[in-house]
């Protein structure tokens, strides 16, 4: 990644992680054919609001986390103190991560894999985890061609500058995060010997016209109620979510 686009991304996230206040966390981190992180050494990429790596810590994992922002790593530390358990916390690099191979047993994260270089990262994840480890990563989607057509011609294209606002419409996010493309997931496949999976379990489309127009909560509700009644009638509609969930598994060995 480009030194200038990562220093952007850190500025940004060191701003945005300063609204996070400490409090009692609950609730735990799903993953699928995980039963439970229980005994489980777990590394939290980019650990932002540090709420997930806390989950993972209170279900009994051996939790350690990393972010780019020193915001993020203090949010992950106080809400560790705040909810009396352990875990090892650091500022890191995805793109060099410097943990040893064949470390991790379940590898996670949470709106990160758009942010990075997917080649780079991926063949990290890859090292870090042991055989038969599980990445788990909860994704936003450029599948749906409709919406990649508008977002394309209303913010701009991958790899380059995107436009917070175009017309009525205003996106979240940094300058230079677009959602993650049919390339990268390519790439994160090979990388894991095909060893992918993408789920969907719900289905987020019309609720977008809320987080980008609308911003109102009561509106977002219906909206999402919309979504879920869409996609009732037509299932197939629900691989074109603009949320996704990305589940690779590292071999046993190397085909």
């Amino acid at each position: 990644m480009d030194q200038a686009i990562q220093d952007r991304e850190k500025q940004f996230y060191d701003e945005e992680w300063k609204k996070i206040k400490v409090r009692e966390i609950r609730g735990r981190v799903v993953i699928p054919e995980i039963p439970t992180l229980a005994g489980k050494r777990v590394l939290i990429c980019s650990c932002g609001t540090g709420i997930e790596a806390v989950q993972a810590a209170l279900e009994g994992a051996d939790v350690y986390a990393f972010d780019i922002s020193e915001t993020a790593v203090h949010n992950a530390r106080a809400m560790a103190q705040h909810n009396n358990v352990q875990m090892q916390v650091a500022v890191m690099d995805f793109h060099q991560l410097t943990y040893p191979d064949n470390f991790f047993d379940i590898v996670y994260g949470s709106a990160i894999l758009h942010h990075i270089d997917c080649d780079r990262v991926g063949r990290h994840i890859h090292r870090v985890l042991k055989p038969n480890g599980i990445a788990y990563f909860l994704e936003n989607s450029d599948r749906n061609p409709l919406l990649r057509s508008v977002r394309r011609l209303a913010f701009g294209k991958p790899g380059g500058y995107q436009r917070q606002k175009f017309l009525f419409f205003r996106r979240n996010g940094t300058t230079d995060e677009y959602p993650l493309t049919e390339e990268e997931v390519s790439t994160l496949r090979n990388i894991f010997h095909g060893n992918l999976r993408r789920f969907n379990h719900t289905f987020e489309f019309f609720y977008l016209l809320n987080s980008m127009l609308i911003k109102k909560r009561s509106v977002g509700r219906k909206l999402r109620a919309f979504d879920r009644f869409v996609v009732r009638i037509f299932p197939f509609l629900r691989s074109y979510s603009f949320q996704q969930e990305i589940w690779m598994q590292k071999p046993a060995s190397k085909p």
